[in-house]
């Protein structure tokens, strides 16, 4: 979310350690941060021009950037195939939306300069994970070694939104009220309907694979506070199954050292406009929560949770989701078109309404999923569908990204 200094503190020192395996475990204290800012992370394909599958040319594209003057950040991800970007602190959807749009010409112009091409979405439509390569970076080297194989099947491309929260409590109870409504964030960015060279059935593949992992899931419900939370960090770290924060693979997971609570459902859309009008709903959605204090999420949250996201991950935005508080069934798409009316209604952000015009595009004709699989239908194979992905994010970004045209 935040760009890295030059230099570290011993608290960052020590959090480096932990997550490279290199250390004693450690979290950090919780950065109070303003409530309302954010950050957004895309993980990106990189892919060959001509046959559209994974190229492992992250290396040479990282060095291009990094010879940019730039407020965002681009980093390796643990396959070569892969590249992250991460934007500065934002405040509202015009800082996000141009912001977005710079990374996307940034980290096409280096792409291309490496004859390779640049995409969105949740899954390669037909990569094979036995031939991806771990990045020569000793926090990954050690992920390999601790997850085998699971490793390599992680090749695949997540949306994370980073929101600020005022202190440690406030991350917990807001971040408690976020996760029950992930699911809806998993249906509207859903587009990974193919795995390994297969239709899987869903509209987003991803979401499925992340489940692997021991510490998958979502914050356990008696957790109620940061004091809370810290013990239980303690007590996994005694065992070693966690050395900092990024062993928690939960859903939405506090991020002490940013002061923000992170959801991290999406798949990376197929156009980085989208990206910023979801991260705006996410941001809009907290600061209602955190004006409701005290409140926490009641009725058969947790129980109903594994349903729901099941649910939105196999239909996309043609699902339906059980509001936990109420036991009643929605249609997804009309449980976003109610928070979208009454956030727009009462948000301070003047801009946020062209952000809802961008997820309305994303609630038509199926969803992202299902604009790929119209391509299948009508005869397309794995390859168009690479190629289509990347000749969206090649377009520059407009209210209505035009991704379906």
């Amino acid at each position: 979310m935040m760009t890295e200094a030059t230099t570290m503190s011993g608290s960052e020192a020590a959090q480096a350690r932990a997550v490279a395996g290199a250390g004693p475990a450690f979290l950090p204290p919780f950065a109070n941060s303003r409530l309302g800012s954010m950050g957004i992370e895309l993980e990106l394909m990189v892919l060959d021009r001509l046959t559209y599958d994974l190229l492992p040319a992250a290396p040479d594209i990282l060095l291009l950037l990094d010879k940019q003057k730039k407020d965002w950040v681009a980093t390796p991800e643990i396959t070569t195939s892969m590249l992250e970007v991460a934007t500065s602190v934002l405040g509202s959807y015009r800082e996000a939306a141009g912001q977005v749009e710079e990374i996307r010409t940034s980290v096409q112009r280096a792409a291309f300069a490496v004859g390779a091409a640049i995409s969105g979405g949740g899954a390669h439509p037909f990569q094979k994970w036995n031939e991806q390569r771990i990045y020569p970076k000793d926090r990954y080297r050690a992920s390999a070694k601790k997850y085998g194989y699971l490793a390599k099947l992680f090749t695949v491309f997540g949306m994370h939104v980073h929101i600020g929260m005022p202190n440690a409590d406030e991350a917990v109870r807001v971040g408690a009220w976020l996760t029950q409504r992930a699911p809806l964030f998993i249906a509207l960015s859903a587009n990974s309907p193919c795995w390994q060279g297969e239709d899987s059935g869903f509209c987003s593949a991803r979401s499925n694979v992340v489940g692997a992992f021991p510490m998958s899931g979502i914050m356990p419900a008696d957790v109620r506070n940061w004091q809370e939370f810290s013990d239980h960090f303690d007590r996994l770290a005694q065992h070693g199954i966690v050395n900092s924060i990024k062993d928690f693979y939960w859903d939405v997971r506090p991020k002490p050292e940013y002061g923000t609570i992170e959801l991290r459902v999406l798949d990376t859309p197929l156009h980085p406009g989208y990206a910023a009008a979801l991260a705006c709903y996410a941001r809009e959605l907290c600061i209602e929560m955190a004006q409701q204090p005290g409140a926490w999420p009641g009725g058969n949250a947790r129980e109903l949770y594994n349903w729901n996201r099941f649910n939105a991950a196999k239909e996309g935005v043609q699902g339906k989701w059980i509001d936990p508080c109420t036991g009643k069934e929605h249609t997804i798409e009309q449980v976003v078109r109610d928070d979208l009316a009454r956030l727009a209604a009462r948000s301070d952000d003047p801009d946020f309404p062209e952000a809802c015009k961008l997820i309305d595009e994303l609630l038509r004709d199926g969803g992202q999923a299902r604009w790929l699989t119209s391509h299948m239908a009508a005869g397309a194979g794995m390859n168009d569908l690479a190629r289509v992905a990347a000749e969206i994010f090649d377009r520059p970004l407009t209210t209505g990204a035009g991704a379906r045209r």
